[in-house]
């Protein structure tokens, strides 16, 4: 019978946790909606651009991903698992910031490579209203998010 409740609850542990995943991915994939809503919708891209754009946009804004939110959750696990900020020594302190500091020069490379790749498909004006865009966009969330509180953090 003990082995019964612990499958139970093993299984029932197990299928919360996957439907937390598939709640933070579709969650992920709406704000990616209202983002590309936003973009196109500022930008007035013509149908020629928007084909060409939208490869070369959405590549970068998966990579950018990956620095912004999967290699800052591996520094804050790296810092969690040394028992906390406060729990490291100089070294790793200096360590945890010399990762930092790489990871905000390879998004700005990203950015660079981004507008230098844009601006053979779009003009100077329309890269501004991409780069107009993108800050209101990400304003627009963050006062979305600080109006909802951090236990929703829905748009």
């Amino acid at each position: 019978m003990k082995q019964m409740n612990r499958f139970m609850m093993t299984f029932l542990l197990m299928l919360s946790v996957s439907g937390m995943i598939r709640a933070q991915e579709n969650h992920r994939e709406k704000i990616r909606a209202y983002k590309t809503a936003h973009i196109t919708q500022e930008m007035d891209l013509s149908v020629q651009e928007a084909e060409k754009f939208w490869p070369v946009y959405n590549a970068y804004d998966k990579e950018m991903f990956s620095l912004k939110v999967l290699k800052v959750k591996e520094e804050k696990k790296r810092i969690r698992e040394k028992g906390g900020m406060d729990a490291l020594n100089d070294k790793e302190a200096n360590e945890v910031l010399a990762v930092m500091i790489q990871n905000e020069k390879e998004i700005i490379k990203l950015k660079e490579k981004l507008y230098k790749d844009l601006s053979k498909i779009l003009p100077p004006k329309k890269l501004l209203k991409l780069y107009k865009a993108d800050m209101d966009f990400n304003k627009k969330l963050l006062l979305e998010y600080r109006r909802k509180g951090p236990e929703h953090g829905k748009p």
